[in-house]
């Protein structure tokens, strides 16, 4: 958040999301298949198509953190949280271009999270 007015960081939020979604309903969409991942959706026994009806519900009031920069690969990544069953979710997305420029909505991580989130914007 540091740098940002808060309505910046809001129009950022909204602008990433919209975006996001936009290549997800496109079909321009994957996960990373990280053992907590899977392991998060036999845990909570849900399925993929529900996992992404959830990452599609992520709005405001689940913003965690973000832009970060992604210490990896070029780009930034978002925190965002949701509570499924009194258990905190941990999702971390991010829009990744491949090489010949076509964009891609990643979701790096689905899994509890490891330590409590804080929401700047839930009220």
């Amino acid at each position: 958040m540091e740098g940002f007015s808060e309505e910046e960081l809001r129009r950022q939020i909204l602008n990433f999301l919209k975006d996001f979604k936009e290549l997800m309903g496109q079909g321009h969409y994957f996960v990373k298949e990280h053992h907590k991942n899977i392991q998060t959706l036999k845990n909570l026994g849900i399925n993929a198509r529900i996992r992404d009806e959830i990452i599609l519900s992520v709005a405001m009031e689940n913003y965690s953190s973000g832009p970060n920069p992604d210490e990896y690969h070029p780009g930034y990544y978002w925190i965002f949280g949701k509570d499924l069953d009194a258990i905190e979710i941990y999702i971390k997305l991010k829009i990744v271009a491949n090489n010949n420029g076509n964009e891609r909505a990643v979701c790096f991580s689905f899994h509890p999270s490891e330590h409590p989130l804080k929401y700047p914007f839930r009220s």
